[in-house]
């Protein structure tokens, strides 16, 4: 019965001792018999048992032996053991008043094979049934089921009924140890209160062999587990032995108190036999430096050979920083292992809305360290309608939204005693989105974070683009940018090709997840008339000429842009644009006709355009013609000699909306592509006289004749 336990040494050592004392003892005795009919006494008043080595093993002193027909034997008297590898017992049995035999009895420290048993004090009584009951104490030492005990202080109170077995604690009763280890855990210098199911003892020893069952209302206990320290405290936790183990409420903090992780658990249950398993459900676990922390965990687990294994796991990933960087995800059929002080763990971790894969995950935890890593990979995270990147990280909120396209990487978080560090690499072959400075699309590249939990990319970023829209759609492309705590992005540049030149985006830095006005520079350089008017699909316009100039875009804090007085300048020698159309409204006036064939080829010497307005609304764009001529294909008369001795300028001012403003530009050379010209108000309603009209569309002055304009004046400058 006591296999598996401390009292297994010390039995084989005392029969041991008894086999070898046993041949050549002698015992010396006197005593005096009586029998009468049925009835029987023995009066001892002295006997000793000497061993074969000599030793006394056994001293009785007044004893008395009364078996009576009708009453069960009594005995009462003195006994003393001792001898060689032979617990040393001194006790004295006596009659209480109430008939019981009463022995009362100690024991010295009995040692053997790393087990030790001590009886300070213990009290034996028969009743006149035969049964045994006994209380005391018992200091208590070795091998227990399932671990060992150092000093194990124990009340003892039990029953033992022939024919019925022993039966120990059958009241709740307080526990104390200098050391107390199961599996792999070490409590040192604490007590508990232990109770019995109802109804029943905490241990029954008997026919059906050894059964051990307890409680505890709650635990506080500090001590190791596998050598890292541990603090555990709980709730009502249940053992029976062999059987389960169940706990309810348990916090676990493993390591040294600075740098301690966390494990609390709501309910966890285990079957007791040759290896340890259970299940747990609703735990938490924050590992110390780790950012991460796992909440509602629940699974299977199993404990054999040293090793605590996790597995079958499912559990939420949160974020330990306030607010959260990233978004909850979960995980299932996760895996966990602690051996040897070290936690190895792998998950896939799932976006909790579209069950999606986002990453694989790799840790491993050094818990009397606090060191560890996390190894990210992330294979092909489509990003849909169904998911977005503001979806896994707030910090995406206002960086980047509307995406497509599928994303793969890796990254690297580490911990230790000097803080968190994390990196990663993450690349796109084709990918669409929506950022601070337009919707881009078709962008591809890798970008490499120095800090990839705050979202801090390396300087000098780049990312080809197939296009981007800040308010010019600009195709194949490339933009250089770095990214800093997920707020500051410091775009260095983009360049595009542009219209047979290039268009450059200047540096700016935008502080996104703000509310703040953000101006968009964009410089063209080179930028061919003649591309321009193939481009805008203008057949009829012949264009030539150079440009370069800077578009400002202005968004405001509500969203809105607008073009900051944008200007282009044509570059030197200048150049020349036609119309090679036919006039459709050919029976406007003759001077009307006549001044379309005059002006129908122009050479300029500088072409200035300005535009501004916003790009929900009317752009303002003026255009201004210096040292004009007119050029090949033109008609030459009388007028056209007499203006071209002039130093004349020709403007034009067009307003439209931003999306019209291109159809616009188209009708100043092509009538056909808008309402006739008297219907705007532009002549009267003989073509004879031209109307000018305010910004505001109002006449701004007395209708004008179109000879009036002609003058040996200089040009008007405002």
């Amino acid at each position: 019965a006591g296999s598996g336990t401390l009292i297994a040494p010390l039995a084989r050592q005392m029969a041991a001792a008894v086999r070898r004392e046993a041949r050549h003892s002698a015992l010396r005795a006197g005593f005096t018999a009586r029998m009468k009919d049925k009835n029987f006494s023995l009066v001892m008043p002295r006997a000793e048992l000497t061993g074969g080595s000599g030793a006394r093993i056994l001293a009785l002193s007044r004893v008395e032996w009364r078996d009576d027909a009708d009453a069960p034997p009594q005995l009462a008297g003195n006994i003393a053991t001792g001898g060689r590898g032979l617990p040393r017992i001194a006790g004295r049995m006596e009659r209480s008043g109430s008939g019981d035999a009463v022995f009362r009895l100690s024991m010295a420290e009995y040692s053997a094979g790393g087990a030790s048993l001590a009886v300070p004090r213990m009290t034996v009584a028969q009743a006149a049934s035969g049964a045994l009951g006994f209380s005391g104490q018992i200091v208590a030492s070795g091998p227990l089921p399932g671990g060992s005990a150092r000093n194990l202080r124990l009340p003892i109170e039990g029953r033992f009924v022939p024919g019925g077995g022993l039966t120990l604690w059958r009241e709740c009763t307080r526990v104390a140890f200098d050391r107390l280890e199961l599996a792999q855990m070490l409590f040192e210098r604490r007590n508990l209160t232990l109770c019995p199911p109802p109804g029943s003892a905490i241990v029954r020893a008997g026919a059906g062999g050894l059964r051990i069952a307890a409680g505890a209302p709650s635990l506080d206990l500090a001590g190791t587990l596998a050598g890292t320290p541990m603090r555990l405290r709980s709730g009502p936790v249940g053992f029976a032995y062999p059987g389960v183990l169940t706990a309810r409420s348990l916090d676990i903090a493993l390591g040294p108190a600075g740098t301690a992780s966390r494990f609390t658990i709501s309910d966890l249950d285990a079957r007791l036999g040759k290896e340890i398993a259970g299940t747990f459900a609703d735990a938490d676990i924050t590992l110390n430096r780790v950012p991460l922390d796992i909440r509602n965990a629940n699974g299977n687990w199993r404990y054999a050979g040293g090793r605590v294994q996790l597995t079958d796991a499912g559990f939420r990933l949160l974020d330990r920083q306030e607010p959260d960087r990233f978004e909850p995800l979960v995980a299932r059929d996760a895996r966990l292992t602690l051996a040897e002080n070290i936690i190895t763990a792998f998950a896939d971790m799932r976006h909790p809305a579209t069950d999606r894969l986002v990453t694989a995950v790799d840790i491993r935890h050094d818990l009397s360290s606090g060191r560890g890593h996390a190894d990210l990979d992330v294979a092909e995270l489509e990003f849909d309608n169904r998911l977005q990147p503001d979806q896994l990280s707030r910090l995406a909120l206002g960086v980047i939204a509307n995406t497509r396209g599928v994303v793969t990487g890796t990254g690297r978080i580490d911990w230790s005693e000097r803080g968190v560090t994390s990196s990663g690499e993450f690349s796109s072959d084709d990918l669409d989105f929506a950022a601070a400075f337009g919707p881009v699309r078709g962008a591809s590249g890798t970008i490499v974070f120095t800090d990839l939990l705050n979202l801090t990319t390396a300087p000098g970023q780049k990312l080809r683009v197939a296009s981007v829209n800040p308010g010019i759609e600009v195709t194949d492309g490339e933009i250089e940018f770095s990214l800093e705590g997920g707020r500051l992005l410091s775009v260095a540049g983009g360049s595009w090709p542009f219209m047979g030149g290039r268009l450059i985006l200047r540096d700016v830095d935008l502080n996104l997840g703000t509310s703040e006005a953000r101006r968009y520079v964009f410089e063209i350089v080179g930028l061919d008339a003649g591309v321009f008017v193939e481009r805008m699909d203008l057949p009829n316009i012949f264009a030539t000429g150079i440009f370069d100039g800077t578009v400002p875009i202005v968004f405001d804090t509500a969203g809105t842009g607008r073009i900051d007085e944008g200007i282009l300048i044509s570059r030197a020698p200048g150049g020349n644009i036609s119309y090679v159309g036919e006039l459709t409204y050919e029976d406007l006036s003759p001077i009307a006709n006549f001044a379309f064939d005059a002006l129908r080829s122009l050479d300029y010497s500088q072409m200035r355009v300005v535009m501004e307005g916003p790009l929900t609304g009317e752009i303002i764009t003026r255009v201004r013609f210096d040292g004009v001529s007119q050029g090949e294909g033109a008609k030459s008369n009388f007028i056209t000699k007499r203006l071209a001795r002039l130093p004349l300028q020709f403007r034009i001012n067009i307003r439209a909306q931003f999306y019209q403003l291109i159809t616009s530009m188209k009708s100043l050379y092509d009538p056909a592509s808008v309402r006739d010209p008297r219907e705007l108000g532009l002549l009267s309603d003989d073509g004879r006289r031209l109307l000018r009209r305010s910004i505001t569309g109002e006449e701004a002055e007395p209708d004008v004749d179109p000879e009036d304009v002609i003058s040996d004046e200089p040009p008007i400058q405002d």
